[in-house]
C-alpha cells in the first residue's frame, strides 16, 4: 500500500469548490459587469484567495467573463503558497500583472476584507474597502464603500 499526502486538484475542485452550486447562490450582475466594461485603465486584473478553477467559476456565474486582462490566484498545490493578506501574495500580484517594477501607486485594490484593504494601503496601493453597511464603519484603506458598483464614486478618474 502506497500513501501519498499530496492533492489531487481534480477531487479536490471536484469535492470541495467544484461542489458548490454556484448557481444557485450567485446570478448574473449585469450592473457590475456595465461598470467594469466601462473602466478606462490600462489593466484591469483578479486577485483572489480562491483556487483557479472556483474564481473562473464565480466569474463565469457572475456574468464578468472577458473582463479581465488576467488573475492572481492562489495554488493550493505550491508547498507554501500565498494568499492575502500577506504582503507576498500582493508582490506576485504586481509580478503576475506586469507592474512590479513600476510605482505600486498605480494600482488599485477594492475588497472586502479589511485585513487585505489595509495591506493593499501599506503597499502603496490605492485601496478600497467594500463594507457591509450593517457593520461598525470602516477605517481600512482609503475609501470604503457599500458594493463595487459604488467604485465610480471614489475612483471618478477611471470614468468618463
Amino acid at each position: 500500500m502506497v500513501l501519498s499526502t499530496e492533492i489531487d486538484i481534480r477531487d479536490y475542485d471536484t469535492k470541495v469548490d467544484g461542489g458548490l452550486p454556484l448557481e444557485k447562490l450567485l446570478t448574473p450582475n449585469p450592473e457590475l459587469r456595465a461598470m467594469i466594461e466601462s473602466m478606462q485603465v490600462g489593466r484591469k486584473w483578479l486577485f483572489t484567495n480562491a483556487g483557479e478553477n472556483h474564481a473562473r467559476r464565480v466569474i463565469r456565474v457572475l456574468g464578468l467573463e472577458g473582463l479581465f486582462h488576467g488573475m492572481t490566484y492562489c495554488n493550493y498545490l505550491e508547498p507554501q503558497f500565498v494568499c492575502k493578506p500577506d504582503r507576498k501574495s500582493f508582490t506576485k500580484a504586481m509580478r503576475e500583472a506586469g507592474v512590479e517594477d513600476q510605482d505600486p501607486s498605480l494600482c488599485f485594490f477594492a475588497d472586502d476584507s479589511a485585513p487585505n484593504v489595509d495591506m493593499a494601503a501599506k503597499m502603496g496601493w490605492t485601496a478600497v474597502h467594500v463594507m457591509d453597511k450593517f457593520k461598525d464603519p470602516s477605517t481600512a484603506g482609503q475609501y470604503q464603500i457599500e458594493s463595487l458598483v459604488d467604485l465610480q464614486t471614489v475612483l471618478p478618474q477611471f470614468w468618463r
